[in-house]
Parts: structure tokens; sequence; C-alpha cells
């Protein structure tokens, strides 16, 4: 099954102001560093029934992962991308698999599970 509709969100800063002003989203996200060439470059995928609430989670002291957390709070410039509106939790977890799969993050510890097989546009 194909979807290439999605609206992904332009690149944002990570910033606990910048994510303040997102509402209530489902949908899955990727969070990006940018490098000395001036791109970004996916280090992170996931996927929520609220998006700012996940977010706001990884960036704080509360966030499981601590070797994701302790990069984050490094002083590197880092940004995210978000799809919204994607309440069905099986096509999240598929969106964030796809993504997994494209972008090969390393702050994923393994690849996301999900019973669909949908390829979407990343972008």
């Amino acid at each position: 099954m194909e979807r290439n509709d999605l609206k992904w969100s332009k690149l944002i800063p990570l910033t606990k102001e910048e994510l303040e002003k997102l509402g209530k989203i489902a949908g899955a996200f990727r969070i990006s560093e940018k490098h000395s060439d001036g791109k970004f470059y996916v280090i992170f995928v996931g996927s929520s029934s609220e998006v700012k609430k996940e977010l706001l989670k990884i960036t704080s002291n509360e966030y499981e992962d601590a070797s994701l957390r302790s990069y984050l709070s490094s002083g590197k410039e880092f940004a995210f991308r978000y799809v919204g509106g994607i309440e069905d939790e099986n096509l999240r977890k598929s969106i964030e698999r796809q993504m997994y799969k494209q972008y090969a993050p390393d702050f994923n510890k393994q690849e996301p599970i999900s019973p669909l097989d949908v390829k979407v546009n990343l972008s």
C-alpha cells in the first residue's frame, strides 16, 4: 500500500519554545543534527499519539535513553520534522519503520514493529 499525501512540517529547531507551540498531534517525527556541511542528518525517529509530549520527554531529563538525552544536551544544533493527523497507531509505526530503514538513525535501538507495510513520502 502507498500513501504519498503526507504533509511533513518544515525543519523546526528542537527547542522547548518551538515544542511548546505544537498542539495535540498524533503522528511520526524525526530528529536531525546539523553537521559541518550545513546539512541536517537524521539521528532518531519516532511516533506517538502526542508528538509534542513525546518530544518534550525526549529532550528532558526524564527520558530513559541516557545516551540520546546526553547527546541532545551536547550544545550541537538539532531540529525535527513531523507529520500529524495520523491517528492509527499501526500506520504511525509503519511510517516510523520506513524512516528507520531509510535513515538508519544512530539512536534507535531496534527496528519499529508494525503489522502494516505502507510506503509513504518522507519529505
